[in-house]
């Protein structure tokens, strides 16, 4: 399990460090080639969580929803702060990671890479990015999860 994680991060590290190389858009051929490839790479700084290929982080839902619908998760940063968002019951737990990196200041923190805990009186389970689950069947819904680097 401990390995599989490590290909994670490792997969996440490569990627990034290909990203300015890599291009997003094929080149119009040209005079304007140049220009194609230059806002090609410009678009893919702008949306750093497809590079490392966490799912688009949507705005947050109205808080107003049925309580039944909505869950909310506090998330302990590495750096001491606890930060809460709304999610959807129905959403996938890939955007928690979304969220996650959307709160990590964007100096050199931001290409590290970090895990998910979610303490248990007594235990603890380490969250794993690669499982399509909802928040619903997780079992995250309105509970805290901790940010640490790998």
């Amino acid at each position: 399990m401990a390995k599989r994680l490590f290909t994670t991060y490792e997969c996440q590290s490569l990627l990034e460090n290909l990203s300015p190389f890599v291009d997003t858009k094929r080149s119009k051929r040209g005079s304007d080639s140049a220009a194609a490839a230059a806002a090609a790479t410009e678009s893919s700084y702008s949306t750093s969580n497809s590079i490392i290929g966490f799912p688009e982080l949507l705005e947050e839902p109205n808080r107003d929803l049925d309580r039944s619908v909505l869950c909310r998760l506090c998330v302990r940063l590495p750096d001491g702060r606890k930060v809460q968002r709304s999610f959807l019951r129905s959403e996938s737990v890939q955007l928690l990671w979304s969220f996650c990196y959307s709160q990590i200041d964007q100096s050199e923190w931001s290409r590290k890479p970090f895990k998910l805990i979610q303490a248990f009186p007594g235990e603890y389970k380490t969250l794993h990015y690669g499982s399509n689950t909802t928040f619903e069947q997780s079992g995250l819904a309105n509970s805290v999860v901790s940010m640490t680097w790998a």
